[in-house]
């Protein structure tokens, strides 16, 4: 959703799975757009490089970030509330949380559009300030549907199977771990445990200890 144009920059904010794969999925359908990814582990932003981020926001100020980034000017309210005028085309919060999401509104241009990608169960108390203020775009995004791309209208599956196919998507590194079955706690560990290096990792029902 909301694909940025040639000249346009984009924020892609956490570099787990789903973030990478946004990364991977504009490097595809938008190959002239400028990336910028935040990423909290290394390994995570050795991947964004790789599949084409520009730019990689490890323990860099966010909005110091953005405003270096950008152009754009960063200005601290009374209260410690901070806003960026200026600010990315296109915001992707891949992560979903109370933080991420406010400050991913704050680092959108003026008009800008954030596309929340995702998703964290959980009730949110959001300042919805910069929706109004800035006319900031917030966009929600299912896992999958139906898409249109090049006068076509096939659904997400279909699509990403023709970039495969096609080898538009990086793909190689991805998956980090594989685990018999019977390891599947190992496994469930080696997911939940960030250090690990851990990008995708799969069960193979096919293979023995």
């Amino acid at each position: 959703r909301c694909l940025p144009q040639a000249d346009q920059r984009a924020l892609v904010v956490g570099c787990g799975i789903i973030g990478l794969a946004v990364i991977d999925a504009l490097r595809a359908l938008s190959p002239a757009c400028h990336i910028t990814a935040m990423a909290r582990y290394p390994h995570q932003a050795e991947m964004a490089r790789k599949l084409g981020a520009h730019e990689v926001i490890t323990h860099e100020d966010p909005y110091v970030a953005t405003a270096r980034i950008t152009g754009g000017k960063l200005y601290t309210g009374q209260f410690r509330n901070r806003m960026i005028l200026g600010g990315f085309d296109v915001v992707y919060d891949c992560i979903g949380s109370n933080k991420t999401l406010q400050d991913s509104l704050r680092c959108a241009r003026a008009g800008g559009t954030v596309v929340l990608a995702g998703v964290n169960l959980k009730p949110m108390h959001v300042d919805l300030t910069p929706v109004w203020y800035q006319e900031v775009n917030l966009l929600g995004l299912y896992a999958h549907g139906m898409e249109e791309w090049n006068g076509r209208r096939q659904s997400t599956y279909d699509l990403t199977a023709d970039l495969l196919l096609k080898k538009k998507l990086a793909v190689e590194g991805l998956i980090t771990h594989r685990f018999p079955l019977e390891e599947w706690r190992t496994a469930v560990r080696t997911a939940k445990d960030k250090r690990s290096g851990a990008i995708k990792v799969l069960l193979d029902m096919a293979s023995k200890p």
